[in-house]
């Protein structure tokens, strides 16, 4: 009698259980390196903002962690294809597979577990990029936008150009340690009609006398102003100047979510999709919805790909079967990125240029399993893999000829 587990309807004995702990492993530890590649070089470039708008740079972790949910869309179908390669190859170099195709398993009986899993993380992605994602993305936004296009008002950067407001821009050459005693200041107003420039050889960010709002003393300058169109312009020198707008203490509140259609859930964009009151054009709201549920179908269809390219005997070489996995899981991200960003341009339906992409490979997919059923390890592509080495063979034997070397005859 075979022990087994009920999971989503499906029978998992000892067998299904031992091909998804070979998976899960090397799964989990590729899912952490591929997510941490991906938000190494998003943390500095984030660091580098803070550093120059003057921020505290410990918002980078707050930054970093709300990225996490957008990263693990692209980061779990590599690690998913990643750790069902690693699983099968290692049947294959331990002779496992053999002997179990050889009991009389089945390839189906093996890759069942993992399609199930496949299942269960494209539910889980769609939680994480349909519902979870938009609300991280504000965030994220909200934070770099209190961070750094208010942070001159508690410490302003040097040789930075810091736009406080619409239209209005400060930049210094130095600043103190303080961050408020500023030398070499450089101010352009085109908050109004006209077009105001300040520069100042000194300047001090102060409190005004009630201690809730700031305000920038300026010395030793020059005013010029735009006074009308295509007039001369007016200047106006000073010695201490205190500049006539305040700035408050704290950032203003956020715009509301929703503003751009990522910031939408999967409910959301149902919603506004189709109502002529959104803000938001229809095509970029159907875009964004169809491409996000194609990237979590394919997880269902990649156990069909991976099995056939991992399931390569000992005396087969395994390098090029992986080349083609990687070549196709990544291929696959950038034609469904490419056809969003068509649809979201309107270049054409978003149905079509978002699903199209999961349907080839989807259909790749099958031919690779339907083809290595009765042979395990021989694919099209394999086959075509040892044509190419044939030819190559028989083209490079010629010139092998040419530079072989004579054996030096025995002495005597």
């Amino acid at each position: 009698m075979r022990t087994g587990t009920q999971a989503a309807g499906v029978r998992f004995g000892v067998l299904e259980r031992y091909v998804l702990g070979l998976t899960l492993k090397p799964m989990a530890i590729a899912l952490g390196v591929v997510l941490l590649g991906l938000l190494l070089e998003r943390i500095l470039r984030l660091v580098d903002v803070l550093a120059v708008a003057g921020a505290p740079v410990i918002l980078v972790f707050a930054l970093s962690a709300n990225l996490v949910p957008h990263y693990l869309g692209f980061a779990v179908p590599a690690a998913f294809a990643l750790g069902v390669f690693s699983a099968f190859s290692r049947m294959s170099q331990g002779a496992e597979l053999e002997s179990m195709l050889a009991s009389g398993v089945s390839v189906w009986r093996l890759t069942r577990p993992l399609v199930a899993l496949g299942a269960l993380l494209g539910l889980g992605t769609i939680a994480v990029t349909g519902y979870i994602d938009p609300h991280s993305r504000y965030a994220y936004r909200e934070i770099l936008n209190s961070s750094v296009a208010y942070a001159w008002r508690a410490h302003a950067p040097a040789e930075a150009f810091i736009s406080v407001r619409d239209g209005l821009t400060v930049t210094a050459d130095a600043v103190d340690a303080t961050g408020r005693r500023l030398t070499g200041v450089f101010i352009e107003d085109r908050a109004g009609a006209r077009e105001t420039l300040t520069t100042a050889a000194a300047g001090t960010l102060e409190l005004t006398p009630d201690g809730k709002r700031l305000q920038l003393r300026l010395h030793s300058g020059v005013v010029l102003r735009d006074t009308q169109p295509g007039g001369r312009p007016s200047s106006l020198r000073f010695t201490d100047l205190v500049f006539d707008k305040t700035f408050a203490l704290e950032a203003p509140p956020f715009r509301p979510r929703g503003g751009n259609e990522r910031e939408l859930t999967l409910s959301e964009l149902w919603s506004e999709m189709g109502d002529p009151a959104s803000a938001t054009p229809d095509r970029k709201l159907s875009s964004e919805f169809h491409a996000r549920l194609a990237r979590a179908a394919a997880l269902v269809f990649l156990p069909f790909l991976i099995v056939p390219l991992s399931m390569t005997m000992r005396r087969q070489s395994r390098v090029a079967n992986m080349a083609v996995a990687a070549l196709s899981v990544l291929a696959f991200q950038n034609v469904l990125q490419l056809g969003e960003t068509l649809a979201h341009k309107g270049a054409g339906p978003a149905p079509l240029l978002c699903w199209g992409p999961l349907v080839l490979l989807a259909g790749l997919s099958a031919l690779l399993y339907a083809t290595s059923t009765d042979r395990p390890g021989d694919t099209v592509i394999s086959r075509a893999m040892d044509g190419l080495s044939a030819a190559g063979a028989r083209l490079v034997r010629p010139f092998a000829r040419l530079f072989r070397r004579r054996r030096p005859l025995p002495a005597g």
